[in-house]
């Protein structure tokens, strides 16, 4: 019997040794060459933008949102209708929206439009729909409500978070 043992003990350890050997020298991590990467806190303290809309289509469920973030590459989270799945898609802003966004976010700006307000009506009030942004921008997050601060919807940084919205519904599968 005790023979049985160490036979069983040695082969168990030549496989594990084997193994582990073969994970070694392969990198053994399947996460180690994924593209889609977790931001770390530094790159989201530079230069992030997250959107929401919300109001009437809370109720129907198909909201939608999107993060930007400083290098351009977005999430865009969308559900087609009611009671379907969300759909997620992912990529790259093009190099003129970037630009234009990263004109526009400014702290002076950003300051002026997150000052907090009574409003009299919302669109969401109604079933219409308000927008949201949390913008951080060196550290410091900003939050513009359409429902809630001084929102100059004339303005450039309005007019360009905007597009950012367009370039979602109008581009890519939706």
């Amino acid at each position: 019997m005790v023979g049985q043992h160490i036979i069983s003990i040695l082969i168990t350890f030549i496989a594990g040794f084997l193994a582990g050997g073969f994970l070694y020298l392969t990198g053994g991590s399947a996460t180690k060459d994924s593209k889609a990467e977790v931001p770390v806190a530094e790159k989201l303290s530079e230069f992030t933008i997250v959107g929401d809309v919300y109001g009437g289509c809370d109720l129907a469920g198909v909201c939608p949102s999107f993060q930007v973030l400083s290098d351009g590459s977005y999430r865009y989270y969308r559900t087609p209708s009611s009671g379907a799945e969300q759909v997620l898609r992912q990529g790259t802003l093009p190099l003129d929206l970037q630009k234009s966004l990263k004109k526009v976010v400014i702290p002076v700006t950003l300051a002026a439009q997150a000052k907090k307000i009574e409003p009299a009506l919302c669109n969401s009030a109604m079933d219409g729909i308000d927008v949201k942004y949390q913008i951080t921008l060196d550290g410091v997050e900003y939050v513009i409500d359409s429902c809630g601060t001084v929102v100059d919807d004339k303005g450039q940084l309005w007019t360009t978070l905007g597009a950012v919205w367009d370039y979602f519904e109008t581009s890519g599968n939706n």
